[in-house]
């Protein structure tokens, strides 16, 4: 055994594949906690902004304000227009999607902190339960790409990459996942 794998995974029992994959899953869990609460509260703040005939008023920049965000002029008018876009560009049934799909990713990602934290720990339950919250996360990523790619050609360009960047990352966890496990069982048997 390596000198670096030794320091990770220390005397305790269990896969180097399970520690590794554990620290992955800690750390991506709790950037993806961040970025599906950030979306969340996106979609909230939207959907209580946005007047009910869905024209934005003219850009209101008070020069204080300004001064205290450290923005020009042209920023907050740039700010205006990219809320503007979004609403315009988005169906009806865009923002409900992405509020349901980052509530259930705000979940899973919690989940696969929890289930990282189980891998390096090498608890007999979180090889067994790394495939389902893994697969989940990617499979809200699937749903999403679909949403996204429906949605219109402004949607996708603020969405689609970061979509599909986390779709790749968790299949990938959910195929090491179910690799590693399936390797751990031929050794053991």
């Amino acid at each position: 055994m390596s000198d670096v794998t030794r320091s990770v995974i220390g005397s305790a029992p269990g896969a180097a594949w399970e520690s590794w994959l554990g620290v992955v899953a800690i750390v991506l869990g709790v950037l993806l906690t961040a970025a599906h609460g950030t979306e969340w509260t996106r979609q909230h703040v939207l959907a209580i902004a946005a007047p009910a005939n869905g024209e934005l008023p003219p850009a209101e920049c008070p020069e204080d304000e300004l001064i205290e965000e450290g923005l020009s002029v042209g920023e907050c008018e740039q700010l205006v227009s990219n809320v503007r876009s979004y609403l315009v560009s988005a169906p009806s049934w865009f923002p409900g999607l992405m509020t349901s799909l980052s509530a259930a990713g705000t979940i899973l990602a919690l989940a696969s902190v929890v289930v990282g934290a189980a891998l390096v720990d090498h608890r007999a339950w979180a090889s067994a339960a790394a495939i389902p919250v893994f697969g989940g996360l990617a499979l809200i990523d699937a749903i999403g790409f679909i949403g996204v790619i429906n949605a219109g050609p402004i949607l996708r360009g603020l969405y689609l990459w970061n979509v599909l960047e986390w779709f790749v990352i968790h299949l990938m966890m959910t195929v090491g996942a179910a690799a590693g496990r399936a390797a751990s069982a031929d050794t053991a048997g």
